[in-house]
């Protein structure tokens, strides 16, 4: 045999060495645990992405359950309100036939029928509300002229009287559309509007033309340039703070398509006087 093949092979690598191999291993551990670390690493991402499902379908269970009792509890309630309307009204009945029973059974005077009316008509009083729009009422005590040459009075005022109605029907009169027609009418023809929140010296007349449909609250100001309200512009403007923004304004046309607004609650009434002008 010829020995001299086997050592050219172990010399050009055919047969490893031990440090060959030692490397190798080592690589191959390597190789081992990298892929172990992937693995590892990919277990837990889809174990995070199914912790984050779970979490997010029992949060819309809870949502939804939560849901689902709230519209039980409101339908719980609407059904306990029906119950006791239902009681209210059969207790109601029952009063009101016990008393139709008791006024049956008592005896009638025919000659005390007349004095019962009367003084029942004069017990019975109707209730006043506020919201309801008042019937035309004769006035009593009309607005006397001598007090409009001695001063002059709050538009509000002026018109509560005119009326005679109280404040808070005011508001009521202004959607009738035949009463706002006779104030504007009585306003232009009988006497003569002039602002009140300005110096003495600086305040001038006004004309009556129309009055907003919308409150002082709600109405543009500056046809609308500044983005204010008629309420804000006079708070930041005269530093007036409305008491009553809830009330219409008062328009005065102006060139072209200018119209002025004005708050009722700075205008005063006096006497019709043709020298007056404005300043």
């Amino acid at each position: 045999m010829n020995f001299n093949s086997f050592n050219t092979f172990g010399h050009w690598g055919v047969f490893e060495t031990q440090e060959e191999k030692q490397i190798r291993e080592q690589q191959e551990k390597e190789q081992k645990q990298q892929r172990k670390s992937q693995q590892q690493e990919t277990e837990s991402y889809e174990h995070t992405s199914k912790n984050r499902e779970m979490e997010n379908n029992e949060i819309d269970l809870l949502v939804t359950s939560l849901g689902l009792t709230s519209l039980v509890n409101e339908i719980g309630e609407d059904k306990n309100k029906e119950d006791v309307l239902k009681a209210n009204d059969e207790k109601i009945l029952e009063i009101v036939l016990e008393s139709d029973e008791e006024n049956e059974k008592e005896s009638i005077d025919p000659t005390n029928l007349s004095e019962k009316k009367e003084e029942k008509e004069k017990d019975v009083k109707k209730d006043e509300n506020p919201f309801i729009q008042p019937e035309p009422v004769e006035i009593e005590n009309p607005l006397p002229l001598s007090i409009l040459k001695r001063r002059s009075l709050p538009l509000i005022d002026y018109l509560c009287q005119l009326h005679n109605c109280a404040f808070k029907e005011l508001h009521v009169l202004f959607y009738n559309i035949e009463k706002r027609r006779e104030i504007i009418l009585h306003l232009q023809n009988q006497v003569q509007l002039r602002t009140s929140h300005l110096l003495p010296y600086k305040n001038f007349v006004i004309r009556c033309n129309d009055f907003t449909v919308h409150p002082a609250s709600i109405v543009p100001a500056m046809g609308g340039y500044l983005n204010i309200t008629v309420r804000g512009y006079y708070y930041v403007k005269h530093g007036i703070k409305l008491r009553h923004p809830y009330l219409p304004c008062l328009i005065e046309f102006g060139g072209g398509h200018h119209r002025s607004y004005y708050p009722l609650e700075v205008i005063c009434v006096s006497k019709k006087c043709k020298q007056m002008k404005k300043c």
